[in-house]
């Protein structure tokens, strides 16, 4: 990924870091909790080979959807940044 954008100079990730939390959030809130929440409550009780094959779907959808949760972070990294007027990247570093 590049640190800027080439026309208007705009800072992507300012500090690398600040991405852990929307990206948590993404991954873990909105994609694995629901599908633990399923087995933890006892909402589902598969046989083996259900469990198998939803085992196998949810590592492939964890896979193939990992550029998108990225992008989504970033996104929501944007609007947290845009929102704060801290777009020029000269924000407080901790």
């Amino acid at each position: 990924m590049h640190d800027s954008c080439s026309g208007c100079g705009l800072r992507f990730v300012v500090n690398q870091g600040d991405l852990f939390g929307p990206l948590l959030f993404f991954d873990r809130v909105l994609f694995l909790v629901p599908f633990v929440t399923l087995f933890y409550f006892g909402l589902w009780h598969p046989d083996v080979t259900m469990f198998i094959l939803s085992g196998g779907l949810m590592t492939f959808l964890l896979t193939y959807t990992m550029p998108h949760r990225n992008g989504a972070s970033l996104a929501f990294d944007y609007l947290i940044r845009r929102a704060n007027d801290d777009l020029t990247g000269a924000g407080p570093r901790s």
